[in-house]
């Protein structure tokens, strides 16, 4: 470790993890006059997986100031989902009517640096190449040492938030266990651009999972093939098993034929599940770090947004000495859980076409869930 080392203030919060809903919790925060920092272990230029959002959430971005993130150029505007699920024939989900318009295709890095950019001008302090190399609680505070491109810093926090997704590096910590529901994994493909561009989102079922793919503002297109890790080769054999499952989807295949060139291919967890404990002394879970969604409900972005703010209000309590609202925040989590346990059996139970395939008969069964 090169470098000095220097000693940051004493903050309210610390966040760990500089995604969507960590950035979100830091912008609610600063809004309210606490002092926070974010540690984030990249620079903010590396692939980032999570790419469409809804019409609706054009509203949530203006709300945290970031109406300008809507006409930069850098995100292409997604006139529909077409999906190939339940039946050989597409369906499209048309947003031409959308009373917010269209949604978008984010270029994921350029979205998250915007984030942090507006958590800084805020006056969040954003440390970015980072790790923590230890933590402990001391006189009432947590106690950090973080290791960064340029040295360490020592820092302290009232109160920590985990916002490390699905690691939930912080929370386990603390002793909370994560409770997993499957093993889906995305063999995620980003092809280099071509013309004409096509920004629509498709979603494509086969045997063996199915398929999700955008168009990018710059041309380019993200495939991703989502299985069960048990059911694909992810490791030395990706580049095969990503290009063999193209071939059962005709209509993800179709729109890739014009885009020559290297495939970036990446794995990536994409598992549904929840912490036992998303909250505990001094410390919260938020975002991915709490529970984590199917990518087929198209809310990881939305949803960080969303919980950000709610964490915020409990990260504020709690710096306040008010536990009070330790269980409201577990029930509501639980809460918004089971509802989507509900929604993603429904939406697999509507494809029938192979009712043998160890995936989709894993996924129509319904899944127990005992809450928090």
């Amino acid at each position: 470790m090169s470098g000095s080392r220097r000693t940051l203030s004493r903050f309210d919060v610390g966040v760990i993890g500089g995604g969507p809903a960590g950035l979100a919790t830091a912008i609610a925060l600063r809004r309210e006059g606490l002092a926070v920092f974010v540690v984030e272990r990249t620079d903010y230029r590396s692939p980032r997986i999570g790419e469409h959002i809804p019409p609706t959430t054009k509203a949530r971005l203006i709300s945290l100031g970031l109406s300008d993130i809507l006409a930069s150029g850098k995100h292409a505007s997604c006139p529909c989902i077409r999906s190939s699920w339940g039946s050989d024939e597409p369906a499209d989900r048309d947003y031409l009517f959308h009373p917010n318009g269209e949604g978008l295709n984010l270029s994921r890095p350029d979205f998250d640096l915007s984030l942090a950019g507006l958590a800084k001008r805020l006056g969040a302090t954003v440390i970015t190449e980072a790790r923590i190399v230890a933590l402990s609680r001391l006189a009432n505070s947590w106690q950090l040492l973080v290791s960064h491109a340029s040295g360490s810093v020592n820092a302290s926090a009232a109160v920590l938030v985990d916002a490390t997704g699905r690691a939930a590096s912080i929370a386990k910590r603390m002793g909370a266990r994560p409770i997993v529901y499957d093993e889906l994994v995305g063999i995620v493909g980003r092809l280099p651009g071509a013309a004409p561009r096509n920004h629509i989102v498709t979603v494509e079922a086969v045997k063996q999972g199915w398929w999700y793919s955008a168009g990018l503002a710059d041309g380019s297109v993200v495939a991703t093939f989502m299985s069960d890790a048990k059911l694909v080769e992810t490791k030395a054999g990706r580049t095969r098993a990503w290009r063999d499952r193209l071939k059962d989807a005709p209509m993800t295949a179709s729109r890739l034929v014009d885009h020559d060139g290297l495939i970036d291919l990446h794995i990536r967890t994409a598992r549904t599940q929840r912490l036992d404990l998303p909250i505990g002394d001094h410390w919260l879970a938020v975002g991915d770090a709490a529970m984590s969604f199917d990518p087929l409900s198209s809310e990881g972005i939305t949803k960080g947004l969303v919980a950000g703010k709610k964490a915020a209000v409990v990260a504020a309590a709690l710096c306040d000495g008010d536990r009070s609202v330790v269980q409201g925040y577990c029930d509501e989590i639980g809460k918004e859980f089971a509802q989507y346990m509900t929604t993603r059996h429904r939406y697999y139970a509507t494809e029938r076409r192979w009712p043998d395939a160890p995936f989709w008969r894993r996924r129509q069964l319904p899944t127990e869930y005992d809450g928090l």
